[in-house]
């Protein structure tokens, strides 16, 4: 009788613990919507306020109570714009999803202004308000704008030289800027001739990413003449100022067309270089287009350069200066691969 007691009390203690470990399991087993965030977070970590924006959004109530699938859903739009606005709007879809009657406020701007095609409109409450006082069109917080005199929509994010504030009314009853980027390229530097094209295409392509994220960028020098190096050069050492390049005329992709620098646009939308921007961030955009980033330089560290020469190394730039004399820029492409102009 002891010994059938025994083995039935022992068998019902295992069986217990096996029930807990297997909850436990379960319970410590990610969901597919757990696991796409935590990815989100480790691709934007260079990117504090990207990962601000998407903390936002998960810790919404509304967003908590979708289903797993719905989540997934809801992380890849943001991925495809991960910033505050993509964020607010989410909010708003979030809560819609669940109440099909609810007309949330978050799916669209208070306020902001919008420059697009030349033409600026000011925002109010998602309308877009012309000059004239008139509605013209109207905005969500996800970027996506609807002129009265267009049957499609368009994003803000198509063209880098859109100017676009999207703002919204916090908890203190204060307006706060979801996105404010302005034009990124406003002296069409990346239309100058002397810049290849796969070069310019790569540029236009690491910005309008960076601006996605929120990343308020432009592009301050492109092409520059051997004898510009040089003069660059000598600056800091045969000349006032400071040491800015190692690159004398022909060591320097920007003497080929294959190089541009970016800093980042202020309040004002005047270029600034600040220490704690998220130079990083753009480095790793960059690299992931298949540009050289000259953040990772040893010696001088030139965070606002990107460049391109496929199949070279970075200070190889001298080896194409035969080819440049003897045909200009277009043979210096052709020699890469990247064709005339």
């Amino acid at each position: 009788m002891d010994s059938v007691n025994g083995s039935s009390g022992t068998a019902g203690t295992s069986g217990t613990h096996d029930s807990q470990s297997a909850s436990l399991g379960a319970q410590s087993t990610p969901t597919q919507a757990e696991t796409q965030e935590q990815d989100l977070r480790e691709a934007l970590a260079e990117n504090p306020q990207a990962v601000a924006a998407l903390s936002a959004l998960t810790a919404n109530t509304h967003y908590a109570q979708l289903s797993v699938e719905q989540q997934v859903q809801a992380l890849d739009a943001f991925n495809a714009a991960p910033n505050l606005a993509t964020a607010t709007y989410l909010q708003g879809v979030a809560e819609q999803t669940l109440n099909p009657q609810a007309t949330p406020t978050s799916l669209t701007p208070d306020a902001g202004t919008l420059t697009l095609d030349g033409q600026t409109y000011s925002i109010r409450n998602g309308n877009l308000i012309g000059a004239d006082g008139q509605v013209a069109g109207t905005i969500r917080n996800d970027g996506q704008v609807q002129l009265n005199n267009e049957t499609t929509t368009r994003s803000v994010y198509d063209d880098i030289n859109t100017r676009v504030q999207l703002r919204e009314t916090n908890a203190a009853q204060e307006l706060q800027d979801l996105v404010n980027l302005h034009a990124a390229d406003p002296n069409a530097r990346l239309d100058n001739a002397n810049i290849n094209r796969e070069m310019a295409r790569l540029a236009t392509d690491v910005i309008s990413r960076a601006r996605m994220e929120g990343m308020d960028m432009r592009v301050v020098s492109d092409f520059r003449s051997v004898e510009e190096q040089n003069a660059l050069f000598a600056q800091g050492r045969t000349a006032p100022g400071r040491v800015v390049t190692n690159a004398t005329g022909g060591s320097s992709w920007h003497n080929y067309g294959l190089a541009v620098d970016v800093a980042f646009n202020n309040a004002n939308g005047q270029p600034s270089w600040p220490e704690n921007a998220n130079w990083d961030r753009y480095g790793e955009i960059a690299v992931q287009r298949g540009l050289e980033w000259g953040g990772n330089w040893r010696g001088i560290n030139d965070r606002p350069h990107i460049e391109y020469h496929p199949g070279l190394g970075a200070g190889e730039a001298r080896t194409m200066l035969p080819a440049y004399r003897q045909g200009g820029l277009d043979q210096v492409w052709n020699n890469l691969g990247l064709g005339g102009r």
